[in-house]
């Protein structure tokens, strides 16, 4: 608010300055516009920088809270609220959950076992999917109706809206069904993204590491429910 009155004072005394006859008053009220809005420009500046500390700081205990949690990996998505923690002695994946910064943190864990299918999805479009069976479909696709074979098909004009992206997340189902889908956001953005910005290349990386993770558990168990059948 005292940033907001500094610029418009400045505004003020540069109109008087500019309707003043007399060459020293016009000097005098111009200095003084000057003066206000470097003291204006200042205190945004200092403003926004204890901002980004503060943030700084809330990020920091969000994902010191998040590691508290046992865990053998673990990331934390882009709001710092939310996380995913894998634990290969206990075979268990766990999303956990802040709702603001000072709230606790709530977890929902399931089993390797319980994971059914796993997604890249890139502005509500399915870049790469792995299913419990290995098919290119499943929950995800249904849920959100899309199919990456309509990507395939857009035309010229949409690929070159395709050089953006302002959200980027891995989508994970699970054994529950009352909430079967979980998602880690890496990346959300109000304006889009070009996807040769370090951000979204940063991001996907991440992205696809986590992918690839939930790709072999999905895998792994699906053997063993084959083994366990041919026991049967």
């Amino acid at each position: 608010m005292k940033t907001v009155f500094l610029f418009f004072l400045s505004t003020v005394y540069l109109f008087l300055a500019y309707e003043m006859e007399t060459s020293v008053v016009k000097r005098i009220y111009f200095f003084v516009a000057i003066a206000l809005l470097l003291f204006g420009v200042r205190s945004y500046l200092k403003a926004r920088h204890e901002f980004n500390i503060k943030i700084a700081e809330m990020e920091k205990d969000s994902e010191e809270a998040f590691k508290k949690i046992p865990h053998t990996h673990y990331t934390v998505c882009n709001d710092y609220l939310n996380a995913l923690l894998l634990d290969t002695r206990t075979n268990t994946l766990c999303f956990a959950n802040k709702e603001d910064w000072d709230a606790e943190v709530t977890k929902k864990e399931i089993h390797f076992g319980g994971i059914y299918e796993v997604a890249i999805v890139e502005d509500d479009i399915i870049l790469m999917v792995n299913t419990i069976n290995g098919s290119q479909g499943g929950a995800l696709l249904i849920k959100e109706d899309i199919f990456i074979s309509e990507v395939e098909e857009e035309d010229e004009e949409t690929e070159e809206k395709d050089e953006t992206v302002s959200k980027l997340s891995l989508k994970i189902v699970i054994d529950d069904l009352s909430d079967p889908i979980i998602e880690c956001i890496f990346m959300e953005e109000s304006r889009p993204v070009s996807k040769d910005d370090d951000e979204y290349t940063e991001a996907y990386e991440l992205c696809e590491q986590w992918y690839q993770k939930i790709s072999v558990i999905i895998k792994k168990h699906e053997l063993e429910r084959v083994q366990v059948k041919n026991w049967q």
